[in-house]
């Protein structure tokens, strides 16, 4: 996922780790496991705080961006379907959309496994692009340049997901090489995730201004701990 574009990625989305990890870190305890880890960025800091942490991702060239950033353990998996050690795990992470790219049925699935790998009172913690965000970009397109990087970035709203076509061109040898990629981000409502949540307490914010959540939230921040 995003090979085309593992080198930009994160400064494409212009996510604030940084601020998001500080919100969260209260909540960290023991070991960590981050699913769809991406580039790291949000391993890293939480290996730096002190926690032993596991990063999982499904596109080789962002656990190859990754491995350069902590001492954590890196695996090439689809998280919908790894088996997860039960007991094992003080909070599960997943940053910046992942669980958006999983169909209803594969997070439901996804989220019972992580609720069997953590342990006593562990804690999910996770964020989705909202309803209200992905019906807004739903139909709209986007071009990016970036250090001799273009890429178009074209939406189309499908039913309960939107769809991504990603043209990229990158420059190799005084020519560009282009590259297409295909997504679909799924438009996951609240009363769908708090159904999936059964056995966790969950409080959920706004996942930018980390206070309480808007009508016109882009982004939903939950925190869930395993009762």
């Amino acid at each position: 996922m995003y090979e085309s574009l593992a080198g930009i990625y994160d400064k494409l989305i212009g996510f604030d780790h940084e601020g998001y990890f500080s919100f969260v870190a209260p909540y960290l305890k023991g070991e960590g496991l981050d699913l769809a880890c991406g580039s790291g960025i949000f391993t890293a800091l939480a290996a730096r705080a002190g926690h032993k942490m596991t990063g999982i991702d499904s596109s080789p060239e962002m656990l190859n961006a990754a491995e350069g950033r902590c001492s954590a353990e890196w695996v090439l998996a689809d998280i919908s379907r790894i088996k997860i050690p039960k007991n094992t795990y003080g909070f599960v992470t997943c940053v910046c959309d992942g669980f958006n790219y999983l169909s209803p049925r594969a997070l439901a699935r996804t989220i019972n496994n992580i609720y069997a790998a953590l342990d006593g009172g562990g804690v999910l913690v996770f964020d989705v692009s909202t309803p209200y965000k992905l019906k807004s970009v739903g139909n709209k397109d986007f071009f990016y340049e970036d250090g001799g990087v273009y890429l178009g970035w074209n939406n189309s709203l499908s039913g309960g997901r939107c769809d991504i076509f990603l043209t990229c061109f990158t420059p190799s040898g005084g020519k560009y090489e282009k590259s297409e990629e295909e997504h679909s981000l799924y438009i996951h409502d609240r009363k769908f995730l708090l159904g999936c949540l059964e056995g966790f307490k969950a409080e959920i914010y706004d996942g930018e201004t980390y206070g309480r959540v808007r009508p016109k939230s882009l982004r939903w921040l939950f925190i869930c701990r395993k009762v």
